[in-house]
């Protein structure tokens, strides 16, 4: 398996934490864990199986056993690395290694009513978008649906929540990060629908919230960011990658974002739930 998110972020205890905390925080904006127009399907259903792929620390599946907590939960990712201890989950969840860019095995074939999938911009390259939709529809049940979401971090602007705020450092640091990463960051959010359309999916939607829709969340989903953003370049410097700051720099950057968004500043941006249906 091909661990392209590696190259760029870290698994380790301090990015359970943050990605867990991102998942609360994207879910607050979004304001759902499974659109409306899914649940209605699936309240029909007495035991619905559902699949979370690239489940990472396993946030959604956690939260969906107290909503379903008669369905078949089952979660993958290329790598064990984030997941919970077996005896932590509840009995309905499980977790296993399954890579979405490759034709996943015959018995997972046609098994789900709903397949999940949240934030792989990271993982993924410009061209594996449409291969990994393919894949996933092969999971689904006839009628089962595919919802999907991911970020727009091609504009992400870092703003003045007042007149005296601060922005230059979290500012700085937002677009070396941007650029770096700008071609993955492009693809994903902006194709997704037209993927799924082409594919044959039915009743595909492009459900879009910002970031910061619930307010009081903005300074919590900035702060979050600006972690990753911290974790990223730091990963960089101790690798020596071209154009990275020496790690003495970055400290006093980090110091000064945290400033700046203790000051007021705050980012916004687009969150992009694709959904669709199988045909029946």
């Amino acid at each position: 398996m091909s661990d392209i998110y590696s190259d760029n972020m870290s698994r380790n205890a301090t990015e359970t934490q943050r990605l867990d905390e991102q998942f609360d925080l994207l879910t607050r904006n979004i304001g759902y864990l499974v659109h409306p127009s899914i649940t209605d399907k699936l309240s029909a259903i007495d035991s619905p199986a559902i699949a979370d792929i690239g489940t990472g620390t396993g946030s959604f599946l956690l939260q969906l056993a107290r909503v379903y907590p008669k369905a078949t939960l089952r979660g993958f990712d290329i790598s064990q690395d984030l997941f919970p201890a077996p005896e932590s989950l509840p009995s309905n969840v499980e977790l296993g290694l399954m890579d979405v860019k490759q034709p996943p095995p015959s018995k997972e074939h046609n098994r789900y009513d709903l397949v999940h999938v949240r934030l792989l911009t990271a993982a993924m390259n410009p061209t594996d978008w449409e291969p990994a939709v393919r894949n996933l529809i092969q999971l689904l049940k006839p009628g089962g649906a595919l919802q999907w979401e991911e970020c727009d971090f091609t504009q992400c602007p870092y703003r003045r929540g007042r007149l005296d705020s601060s922005v230059s450092a979290a500012r700085f640091m937002s677009t070396q990060f941007r650029m770096a990463l700008m071609e993955k960051f492009s693809s994903g959010w902006s194709t997704l629908p037209q993927i799924m359309g082409s594919i044959g999916l039915l009743h595909v939607d492009d459900d879009i919230v910002s970031s910061d829709r619930v307010v009081e969340t903005r300074e919590a989903i900035t702060t979050n960011g600006m972690v990753a953003i911290f974790l990223w370049a730091k990963l960089m410097s101790k690798r020596g990658a071209p154009g990275s700051l020496q790690i003495d720099e970055l400290n006093k950057l980090e110091v000064q974002a945290a400033r700046d968004i203790k000051s007021g500043c705050y980012v916004s941006y687009d969150v992009h739930i694709a959904l669709g249906f199988k045909p029946e």
